[in-house]
């Protein structure tokens, strides 16, 4: 049994070889059926242990809402009072993003925080929240 381009191809990027699967597109003059995309599940930075310690804490922000950021094993989380937790991926020292796009900025080690799109992290609350806004914290 031959094995086609477009079998080929697949099992090259499967296998995380690249430059093998262009190589034989450009050989066979096919073009791969089967599009993969990939999503790059690690954080851009890498915390040392402890290093989340000192921001895993409540804070009220300048507008009256309460955000906590907290630990379970390896992933980090902020939530806002009784709303879905949502995940943080660490980006650089202190600072911090989540899948839908709010940025937290730690300062000052933790007894500062910086919120940009607070909009993004779950709040159904009766303070409104603007999406235009830089949020403030301070231990």
């Amino acid at each position: 049994m031959k094995p086609t381009a477009t079998s080929a191809v697949a099992a090259a990027l499967l296998a995380g070889c690249w430059c093998t699967a262009l190589a034989q597109t450009a050989e066979s003059g096919a073009a791969p059926q089967v599009q993969i995309s990939r999503a790059d599940a690690a954080p851009a930075y890498k915390l040392a242990p402890h290093e989340f310690d000192t921001y895993a804490r409540p804070y009220l922000l300048d507008n009256g809402i309460v955000i906590h950021f907290f630990q379970r094993r390896r992933q980090f989380f902020t939530q806002m009072y009784n709303e879905a937790p949502v995940e943080l991926f660490p980006q650089e020292p202190g600072k911090f993003s989540t899948a839908q796009g709010a940025k937290v900025e730690f300062m000052e080690e933790g007894d500062t925080i910086a919120v940009t799109h607070l909009d993004r992290i779950p709040y159904t609350g009766l303070v409104p929240v603007s999406p235009d806004r830089v949020y403030i914290a301070s231990r």
